[in-house]
């Protein structure tokens, strides 16, 4: 059994398989979801688990070199905005609208709890070197 970290094998193991440039998206449980990403759907409940503990959770295992948010959450979710400025630095905002189309091209989508509006993120993995 591992030590801690993500448990969950299959996140861990999707985590595993990603490369630099890959994008994985974490999303609130209304995003939609287009068929070709690889989807590991955490939601339990409203709220369960929350989009940033699952940012959080992320980000202490993967190296992620830049953010995409909807620019829509500015206004919609400022507390959302607020802290993924505060874990990613300033991210790139599109269009809502935008961001729901570029979810194809990413290689994973994790679905979370969240029920609050603008709660997803497009992460662009790094390397550590």
């Amino acid at each position: 059994m591992k030590r801690g970290g993500i448990l969950h094998a299959g996140l861990s193991g999707a985590l595993a398989r990603l490369g630099h440039t890959d994008q994985v998206v974490v999303a609130d449980c209304g995003l939609p979801i287009p068929e070709g990403p690889e989807l590991i759907d955490l939601a339990f409940r409203f709220g369960v688990p929350s989009f940033l503990e699952v940012v959080d959770g992320l980000l202490a295992e993967a190296v992620f070199e830049s953010a995409l948010v909807a620019g829509e959450v500015d206004d919609g979710n400022p507390e959302i905005a607020k802290a993924l400025v505060e874990r990613v630095g300033e991210p790139k905002r599109v269009q809502h609208e935008e961001l729901k189309s570029l979810v194809a091209q990413s290689r994973l989508v994790i679905r979370t709890g969240e029920a609050t509006p603008y709660a997803n993120v497009i992460l662009r993995c790094g390397v550590p070197f």
